[in-house]
C-alpha cells in the first residue's frame, strides 16, 4: 500500500512539474511574440498571457512542490539532515 502511495505521489509530481515547465516555455514564447508584434496587439497579448494563462501554471508548480515534499516524506528521505544515511536491508 505504501509503495502505491509513493508511486502515485511521484507520478503526480512528475506530471505537475512537466506542466509548470511547459507553461513557462509557453509564456516565454507568448512574450516574445508580444515583443515582436508591439503596439496594442502586443500589449494585449502580454497582459492576457500574464493575467489569464500564467496563474494556471503557477498553481501547477505549487501542486508539484507539495507533492514533491509529500513524496520525500513518504519515502522517509530527508535530504537536509546531518545524520549519516542508514543502510536498508
Amino acid at each position: 500500500m505504501r509503495d502505491n502511495i509513493e508511486n502515485l505521489l511521484s507520478r503526480l509530481f512528475s506530471l505537475f512539474i512537466l506542466i509548470a515547465i511547459s507553461g513557462g516555455g509557453l509564456i516565454f514564447i507568448l512574450f516574445v511574440i508580444a515583443l515582436i508584434l508591439g503596439g496594442e496587439a502586443g500589449e494585449s497579448l502580454a497582459i492576457s498571457a500574464s493575467s489569464t494563462i500564467m496563474p494556471y501554471f503557477i498553481k501547477a508548480a505549487a501542486i508539484a512542490i507539495v507533492t514533491g515534499l509529500a513524496t520525500m516524506y513518504a519515502n522517509r528521505m530527508h535530504t537536509l539532515t546531518l545524520r549519516k544515511p542508514s543502510e536498508k536491508n
